[in-house]
């Protein structure tokens, strides 16, 4: 059931609570607040963790999938972080030849875990021999200069920041739960762009998107995600924590006023 890092006293659960008496909306929590049902009227929604129930479940398990939505925004011609399945158990791993520095994760996961930088394939496929993970995503290691978080509710931006790096690891984490730091920004023409053709062609609802630039300017995609977590963020600051406030109420409207129902 548990999904993602495990946080005590999570600030979304208040932050739902109040969103549903200000709505004049029913709440009803489940599994020690990690399910919610919310209920106006005749609406209906419902909160799994961080996701919400605006996603249907092929879209959501796509935007999970680090290569399957790799290559469906590739097919969409969307720039994107190219990325490689690797499997275990097969007896042929195949990196592609130009990627000398790559980067390892596992193929499905979540704020950073077991995120790995190699410069040797051989040391990649070690790494991948040894462990209990059954599937990867490979990409090539980038000069990263710059990464931006957007997320996006049926084609408009509710709220875009810059993850600021850690500067201790060797590997600059941009993950907010591995010491990063969040900065508002205003998003640019390209990336506002890259962020809602990105939505779409996975096929979301709500979902938040990471999109990188390179020293040399480029920006793309570095990965879609289904749901929406925002502890991190929200705890940074009194204002974040409004603004955290904001885009759960904006999301939660859209439940209310969906016609689909549970």
């Amino acid at each position: 059931m548990q999904q993602g890092d495990y946080i005590v006293d999570r600030r979304m659960v208040q932050l739902i609570r109040q969103i549903c008496y200000e709505r004049g909306a029913t709440l009803t929590s489940y599994c020690d607040n990690w399910i919610f049902d919310i209920r106006k009227g005749d609406s209906v929604g419902r909160i799994f963790g961080y996701k919400f129930s605006l996603n249907n479940s092929a879209s959501a398990n796509l935007a999970q999938d680090k290569v399957g939505a790799y290559e469906v925004l590739e097919a969409a011609h969307i720039p994107a972080v190219p990325h490689r399945l690797l499997r275990t158990k097969v007896a042929e791993l195949t990196i592609p030849e130009a990627w000398n520095e790559v980067v390892l994760k596992p193929l499905v996961g979540t704020s950073g875990h077991l995120v790995q930088a190699f410069a040797s394939k051989s040391d990649v496929y070690a790494a991948i021999q040894q462990s209990s993970v059954e599937a990867w995503a490979i990409s090539p290691r980038l000069d990263i200069v710059r990464e931006a978080r957007l997320i996006v509710l049926d084609g408009h931006v509710l709220l875009s920041y810059d993850k600021r790096p850690a500067q201790s690891t060797e590997l600059k984490m941009f993950n907010l739960g591995m010491g990063a730091t969040p900065k508002d920004i205003t998003p640019t023409k390209t990336m506002v762009e890259l962020a809602v053709v990105g939505q779409a062609a996975l096929g979301l609802r709500i979902c938040a998107v990471d999109i990188v630039e390179t020293a040399s300017g480029e920006q793309m995609i570095l990965e879609v995600n289904d749901g929406i977590m925002m502890e991190y963020y929200s705890r940074f600051s009194k204002e974040n924590d409004l603004r955290s406030y904001t885009v759960y109420d904006e999301i939660i409207g859209a439940m209310l006023n969906s016609s689909s129902s549970l």
